[in-house]
C-alpha cells in the first residue's frame, strides 16, 4: 500500500529527449501510464538532452522526489546528468538505479519481438540485439549481457549490436548473422521510443525488426516498482 498522499513523494521520470514527434509522444504516453498507476502522486517527466525541462530545473523547487533514469543502459547521461541534477538538488532526493536488465525489460523485448513475428515457426533463427551504443564499456556491458540472456531464454543465437560509437553496427551483425548461414534474422530494438536510432536500426537490414519497448505494461510496470522500493527511503 503506497502511503497518504500528503506523504507520497513526487515521481520525476528522467529520459533522453528526442526531436522526433512520435518519441515525444510515446514518453508522453510513459508518463501519462506510470501516472494513471500510482493514482495521485504527482509525476514529471524531464530530459537531459535535447528538450526541456532538465532535471535540475524541476527539482530546484525542493520538493521530495524519486527520480528514475528511463535509461536502458547506464552511461553518461545516467550517471553525469541525473547524478549530478539529485546531487546538487535543494530538497530530499532519491535516485533509483536505471531500467537495465530487470526482469520487466527482458520480457518486454521478448514480446516486443514476438509481436513483431520473430517466433513460432516460421520465427527468427538468429537475433542482433540493437542498443544506441555508448563509449562507456559499462554500458555496452550491460547490453552483451542481456544478449546472453537472450540466447538461454530463446534458443537462438543473439548478438548485440550498436546504432552508434560501439560495434558491432547493427547492419554488421545481422550481414555476419546471414554469412553464419542463418536464414532469418530479427532485430530486438532495445531502444524506448522511435527516433533517429530506431530509423538507423530499422534500416539495418534485418527480415524482422521489433518496435521499441516504449509504454509496453512490463516497462510501466518497472517505473511502478522503482517508485515503490524507493520512495519508503525518504521516510
Amino acid at each position: 500500500m503506497l502511503e497518504p498522499m500528503t506523504t507520497r513523494p513526487r515521481l520525476l521520470l528522467v529520459a533522453h529527449g528526442t526531436r522526433s514527434a512520435a518519441g515525444r509522444r510515446v514518453l508522453g504516453r510513459v508518463l501519462l501510464e506510470t501516472r494513471k498507476q500510482l493514482g495521485e502522486v504527482d509525476c514529471r517527466l524531464a530530459w537531459v538532452d535535447v528538450q526541456e525541462p532538465g532535471p535540475a530545473r524541476v527539482l530546484a523547487d525542493g520538493v521530495p522526489t524519486v527520480v528514475v533514469p528511463v535509461f536502458l543502459a547506464r552511461g553518461y547521461h545516467v550517471i553525469h546528468d541525473v547524478g549530478q541534477a539529485c546531487d546538487r538538488a535543494p530538497g530530499p532526493v532519491v535516485q533509483t538505479p536505471h531500467l537495465g536488465a530487470e526482469p520487466e525489460v527482458v520480457r518486454a523485448v521478448v514480446q516486443r519481438l514476438g509481436e513483431a513475428g520473430a517466433a513460432g515457426a516460421f520465427g527468427a533463427d538468429a537475433v542482433v540485439l540493437a542498443a544506441a551504443g555508448s563509449k562507456d564499456e559499462s554500458s555496452l556491458t550491460e547490453t552483451r549481457d542481456l544478449a546472453r540472456t537472450l540466447t538461454r531464454l530463446l534458443g537462438v543465437p543473439v548478438t548485440a549490436a550498436f546504432a552508434s560509437t560501439a560495434t558491432p553496427t547493427v547492419a554488421g551483425a545481422v550481414a555476419a548473422a546471414r554469412a553464419d548461414g542463418h536464414n532469418r534474422v530479427a532485430v530486438a530494438t532495445h531502444l524506448l521510443a522511435p527516433g533517429f536510432f530506431a530509423n538507423r536500426i530499422a534500416d539495418a537490414g534485418g527480415d524482422i525488426t521489433s518496435e521499441p519497448l516504449g509504454a509496453h505494461p512490463e516497462i510501466i510496470g518497472l517505473l511502478i516498482r522503482r517508485y515503490q522500493e524507493y520512495a519508503s527511503h525518504l521516510g
